[in-house]
């Protein structure tokens, strides 16, 4: 942090030099004034803030020279229009008149900033940890071709400061036998005791056939054992690249955490949940009364549909919707199609005589009122769950509430995503909705709970628009 706030300032001084101490562009010298220097109060929380939401202030594991260059560029090509914007909005003199020493910053920040954290910092990095720090003991999780092949990526990078203790994988066959010099100590059920045994400090696990149960229950075992974990998988290939993955020599990596929220991190989420709520409930009034009136002129009955859900760690609440069904309808239908869904069943409703095919959601369901057919289809039957928001039941981005008697096909690993608020949107629904399988889903639910920040919320609610506006995978 410190080295870019120097870069700033030399790139800050250097612009304005460039530009009004070389004589090279028409108009009078000026020199640097106290009022100039001022403005660095506006550069640097600016400066600092953007680096740090892209990753550049957490310790990561040194990957590409592309994937740092990247992200250094991105960092100080946003930081910099932040604070020409800033300058715009302010009206004040200096951004307006003089954009061209942004420009010339701009240049001599990438300048000092890629170089040095490219070769500087990682020599720095390699004397620390290679020379005289203690490496960091791990275990792989697969003996396989993956497990392998990181194995040797590993010991082929001169950044990392990881020491391979042993593999871990189910095959008795590999039990007790040696892998490039590494030894295969037990299955994955004895993850904790070997972790110990071994004195391992991090787990990295490389088994793409674990599957999503397989894999979750064995993060839930390495957490026991208070562990570190990282996958070395593209299992999370639906969720955004930039949300906390990293790259050991072009393998990409997923940080597995439990971060219980602390007080700050509940008051920031339930303000961005009553600011968003507010504001869209204000924006959308007109469109709330021209619905209501659409339903009671086609479809006698209640405008909205009202239904018990389980909410935060299962507790009950009632749900809001627009009501797009006849009264009266039987919710067998729903029951057979929700058993289907999570058990992982045909779920082909629409025509039986496309028996081979996967459907994953209802798409010719007959209670359904023509009306609540285009509300279906464009979301608008969701609008009233704002409601559930600003009361608090609910979240702007969170895993889909269940119905009760959908917990009774759920899976142990299934109900960990009753540990959030339920929320309007999600991962699932930017990443296909109702096209992902129930597993898929809540793998998505689970890992945006553990990896939860403003930022992603912002990224999912606006990956969402595009989504509601397609229709992708709504019926």
């Amino acid at each position: 942090m410190t080295s870019d706030v120097v870069v700033m300032f030399l790139a800050f001084v250097g612009g304005f030099a460039l530009r009004f101490s070389t004589g090279l562009f028409q108009g009078p010298s000026e020199f640097l004034r106290a009022e100039h220097f001022s403005t660095l109060v506006l550069f640097v929380p600016v400066w600092i803030i953007v680096h740090g939401l892209n990753g550049l202030y957490v310790p990561r594991v040194m990957g590409t020279v592309f994937d740092q260059a990247s992200g250094l560029l991105k960092a100080i090509s946003l930081a910099s229009l932040l604070i020409l914007a800033l300058g715009f909005y302010t009206q004040t003199n200096y951004f307006m008149e003089k954009r061209l020493v942004h420009l010339f910053g701009w240049t001599i920040a990438l300048s000092l900033n890629v170089p040095l954290r490219l070769f500087l910092l990682r020599r720095l990095y390699q004397s620390q940890f290679g020379g005289h720090k203690k490496l960091n003991r791990i275990l792989i999780v697969g003996a396989g071709v993956e497990g392998t092949r990181f194995l040797q990526r590993v010991r082929s990078s001169e950044a990392l400061n990881y020491d391979v203790v042993g593999f871990v994988d189910d095959d008795p066959a590999k039990h007790g036998n040696e892998i490039d010099g590494v030894r295969v100590l037990g299955p994955v059920d004895d993850l904790p005791s070997l972790s110990e045994e071994a004195q391992a400090d991090q787990v990295f696990v490389a088994i793409p056939s674990l599957g999503q149960e397989g894999t979750l229950a064995m993060m839930s075992r390495c957490m026991k054992a208070q562990l570190p974990v990282r996958l070395v998988s593209d299992i999370l290939h639906l969720i955004a690249s930039d949300t906390q993955v990293e790259t050991i020599d072009g393998v990409p990596t997923y940080d597995v955490r439990t971060e219980g929220g602390s007080d700050l991190a509940r008051f920031s989420k339930r303000a961005f949940d009553l600011a968003v709520s507010s504001a869209l409930l204000l924006a959308f009034f007109p469109l709330f009364l021209f619905i209501a009136a659409l339903i009671k002129i086609f479809s006698p009955g209640p405008v909205l549909f009202k239904q018990v859900r389980a909410g935060l760690n299962g507790r009950e609440f009632t749900m809001m919707k627009f009501r797009t069904m006849r009264l009266e309808t039987d919710d067998s239908i729903h029951r057979e199609y929700a058993t289907r869904l999570i058990t992982g069943e045909k779920l082909d409703f629409a025509d039986e005589a496309k028996d081979k095919e996967e459907v994953f959601k209802m798409t010719k369901d007959p209670r359904v009122t023509p009306v609540g057919t285009i509300l279906r289809r464009t979301s608008l039957d969701e609008l009233p769950q704002l409601l559930n928001v600003w009361l608090g039941d609910m979240s702007v981005v969170g895993p889909r509430p269940p119905i009760f008697y959908e917990l009774n096909h759920y899976k142990e690993w299934h109900r960990k995503r009753l540990r959030a608020k339920p929320g309007l949107t999600g991962l699932w629904q930017v990443s296909g909705r109702s096209t992902v399988p129930f597993d898929e889903m809540v793998l998505l639910d689970l890992y945006y709970i553990d990896h939860w920040s403003l930022k992603t919320d912002l990224e999912i609610l606006f990956r969402t628009i595009p989504v509601v506006l397609s229709g992708e995978g709504a019926y």
